[in-house]
């Protein structure tokens, strides 16, 4: 696990990278001891092929100063056992799927439908905001899509923003959500966007927002830049026209991507599909994908704020324990995987170093 070396690897960055990353991060190793009874070291052996890793395990704990997200990594945790499901639900099509008759199932927006090439919109029958609508794919299998679907459903997304703007003036805030299949808290398995235009920034994007301007008031630099930019000298950042693409030092959860972006258009949708090839590569098939774009109208404080777009693996359909627990929700996520081995994918579908 290369990110194991974060230490070394910031103590041989330029002496500028060397200061901004620990201005923005902080990193502390730990080491958790136990003893094994001897009735368990045959199991602990042959699950974790050493005693003595198990027995001494070396933890690494990242913290970003800024915003306090965290993550911890250690590699034994990806070698625990995993209980695995032993029904398999079908990714096809089927007859009772209301999302594969949209025209005649689904609820639209009262200013009616939106359609493009590979799908179309309508309006939650459950929302959770007073603009909430779907994008729904043409194509049932969520994972069944190549780089002209994935354009058209982030492009009709758009569209659909400057419609909601059209109708409600007071309604600037976009946001889009993607959760792909049951693990990442899909209630259908159709394939499927959500789009939402608030009257207020949602809470964690306002907090990003908040963390942002007081880093700006202190030292005199834009955050979102900075942190590209120690992410670029690590080895775990790339372009795509003027997209930043960075694979993160404190996901969220397992193999967490982030995209900076000055407007949602073509470069970021592209990077989109080309972090989804990379996914796709990995094995990945249930994952998050949120999309939080600055006011579509001049609202003060919200300056130089990116699209900012993530993505975030959320494991195995076929396990049955929860990827996300109390650590999670209350305190900060534990992660297996390494992000220095994300950006090696990253480079596989097509992204470069600067």
């Amino acid at each position: 696990m290369k990110i194991l070396e974060l230490k070394s690897l910031v103590e041989a960055l330029p002496g500028g990278e060397r200061r901004l990353f620990r201005r923005i991060f902080q990193v502390e190793e730990v080491w958790g001891r136990l003893r094994i009874p001897e009735p368990l070291k045959p199991w602990v052996e042959e699950r974790f092929e050493s005693l003595s890793l198990v027995e001494n395990q070396r933890i690494l704990k990242v913290v970003n100063r800024v915003t306090l997200e965290g993550a911890f990594f250690n590699e034994l945790r990806g070698r625990r056992p995993v209980e695995r499901a032993t029904v398999k639900v079908s990714l096809e099509a089927s007859e009772d799927c209301f999302f594969c008759k949209p025209e005649s199932f689904t609820a639209e927006d009262v200013f009616g439908r939106l359609h493009g090439r590979y799908g179309l919109t309508a309006a939650n029958l459950t929302k959770y905001d007073g603009w909430h609508s779907l994008i729904i794919f043409a194509e049932h299998n969520p994972l069944k899509y190549g780089r002209e679907e994935i354009l058209d459903y982030l492009n009709l997304a758009v569209e659909w923003f400057r419609r909601v703007r059209r109708e409600d003036s007071n309604a600037v805030f976009p946001f889009l959500l993607w959760n792909c299949l049951w693990r990442s808290g899909a209630s259908q398995i159709h394939g499927h966007l959500q789009v939402a235009m608030s009257r207020k920034a949602y809470p964690k994007v306002e907090y990003l927002r908040r963390c942002a301007a007081w880093y700006k008031a202190k030292y005199r630099s834009n955050y979102f830049e900075d942190l590209f930019r120690i992410h670029e000298a690590l080895g775990l950042a790339f372009k795509h026209g003027n997209v930043g693409v960075m694979a993160s030092l404190t996901p969220v959860k397992e193999r967490e991507v982030v995209l900076l972006a000055n407007k949602a258009g073509l470069k970021l949708f592209e990077a989109v599909f080309k972090v989804l090839e990379a996914y796709r590569r990995l094995g990945v098939s249930s994952f998050n994908l949120s999309m939080a774009l600055p006011p579509m109208a001049g609202v003060r404080g919200w300056e130089g704020f990116p699209v900012l777009t993530r993505l975030v693996d959320r494991g195995s359909l076929e396990e049955r324990t929860s990827d996300m627990g109390g650590m999670e929700l209350y305190a900060a996520s534990i992660v297996s995987s390494d992000p220095f081995q994300l950006a090696e994918n990253l480079k596989k579908a097509g992204f470069q170093n600067i």
